[in-house]
């Protein structure tokens, strides 16, 4: 029985990815170089390390990684806190549909937890989830399964009763990784993201499938 739900946070319960494109986008002008979109987008979901090494063998940035990292987590965070941020349309109901049926809710992401925190606020949705890990409780970032086998450890419960709902590629490989069932949420705003791996494919909370575990 499918009784333990696994959220994404960014492109999944917030449509942040276009937001956090836009802005390393202007970041990436102004230190002199262009990324095109279509391989940035390649990167969505992924560790910040991956991605960073990425750049800097690519652009030969000057700093060491862990610099840019930083930079990039502040201004992630300030641009967040400057926006006004609303759920993604019909997250709300089925938020409250699972908890009617008393299955339990979990957040993992990669992002930071103080990022995490700040979202679920403003959005107004922290209660709902039981339990919530950040990409910094893992060594091994998404694609890597780790993020998702902490939340079944953590419920103990087994695998095969866990849901994942990813809207990006390296999401989907690591609930995949897990063995667990995984519901790949399309989102344009994501990217040309690759859902293939998924088991089902929904564009909204509305979607009957999604009612029917």
């Amino acid at each position: 029985m499918k009784n333990v739900f696994i959220f994404d946070m960014d492109g999944v319960i917030l449509d942040s990815e276009k937001i956090y494109l836009d802005m390393n986008q202007k970041w990436f002008h102004e230190m002199g170089f262009n990324l095109p979109i279509h391989i940035h987008q390649k990167y969505v979901g992924i560790s910040a390390k991956i991605f960073w090494n990425f750049l800097k063998s690519e652009f030969n940035l000057p700093e060491e990684i862990d610099h840019y990292i930083q930079l990039e987590k502040e201004m992630k965070f300030n641009t967040l806190s400057s926006l006004e941020l609303k759920p993604t349309i019909y997250l709300i109901e089925y938020l409250n549909f699972l908890k009617s049926k008393n299955y339990k809710i979990a957040l993992a992401s990669s992002s930071l937890r103080k990022n995490i925190n700040l979202i679920l606020n403003k959005l107004n949705i922290t209660n709902y989830f039981d339990f919530i890990i950040s990409g910094e409780e893992v060594t091994l970032g998404k694609p890597n399964p780790e993020i998702f086998l902490k939340v079944s450890q953590f419920f103990n419960c087994n695998i095969n009763n866990c849901v994942v709902i990813e809207d990006s590629t390296n999401g989907i490989k690591a609930a995949k990784a897990a063995n667990m069932f995984c519901i790949g949420f399309f989102n344009p705003n994501s990217g040309n993201q690759d859902l293939s791996l998924a088991d089902i494919v929904i564009d909204n909370f509305k979607d009957k499938k999604i009612y029917e575990f």
